[in-house]
């Protein structure tokens, strides 16, 4: 498992950085190893809008609220900036050796050169506990992107808003997964009403699988 899983650590890690989105994704959605893989859910059109969006902000701090098995994770280190900071959330528990986990072992190798990648895991994101630690990591300073792509529920989403919100600075981004109008879930409820506060931006795609994904432009 090791072995496999620090061949596709060293594989990542050898990317140019120019590589094309279309090229990151695919690469993200067919790498496999024993035991793990990335495997980003996000519909291809939308997702590569939202790193299009990114590449031009180049963001030194990120926060993503649901990493699941990292495809997500991965594509922000093509778009952050060299020396970025990305600070992974997730329920999801790393297995008896935590952080020297193949999966911690991975994930945290997917920062390119001087990046670097913090997985705080297994938590709850729902608790101010969690943020104040997420503090301590990035030493305070602001987030330039958030996503929230965790607790789908209506209370959960909003809660995850509620809580990570005050982290992102004026001018920066949160994006959500999900939140097209006719999705089994509570993301779209919470999208309606952000949009009546806030400047924002969607996409969702033309064909299946759409999913959506809005911005919410700080002010």
């Amino acid at each position: 498992m090791y072995r496999e899983a620090f061949a596709a650590r060293r594989r990542l890690r050898a990317l140019p950085d120019d590589l094309p989105h279309e090229e990151a994704l695919d690469l993200a959605r067919t790498l496999t190893w024993y035991g793990g893989r990335l495997r980003p859910t996000q519909a291809t059109e939308e997702i590569v809008w939202l790193l299009g969006l990114l590449e031009q902000m180049q963001p030194k701090t990120i926060v993503e609220v649901g990493t699941d098995e990292g495809g997500t994770l991965f594509l922000w280190t093509r778009v952050a900036a060299p020396d970025a900071l990305i600070v992974a959330i997730d329920a999801r528990p790393l297995g008896v050796l935590g952080q020297r986990s193949a999966y911690a072992l991975v994930r945290k190798g997917l920062a390119r050169k001087q990046q670097r990648i913090e997985l705080v895991m297994p938590v709850n994101s729902q608790i101010p506990e969690t943020v104040d630690r997420v503090r301590g990591i990035t030493g305070g300073r602001p987030v330039d992107f958030l996503f929230i792509d965790g607790d789908h529920s209506y209370e959960g989403v909003k809660r995850d808003f509620e809580l990570w919100s005050p982290l992102v600075r004026s001018g920066g981004m949160i994006a959500f997964h999900d939140m097209r109008p006719d999705h089994p879930d509570g993301v779209p409820r919470l999208w309606a009403e952000l949009k009546e506060r806030f400047e924002t931006e969607e996409r969702i795609a033309s064909t299946e699988p759409n999913y959506g994904i809005g911005v919410v432009h700080v002010p």
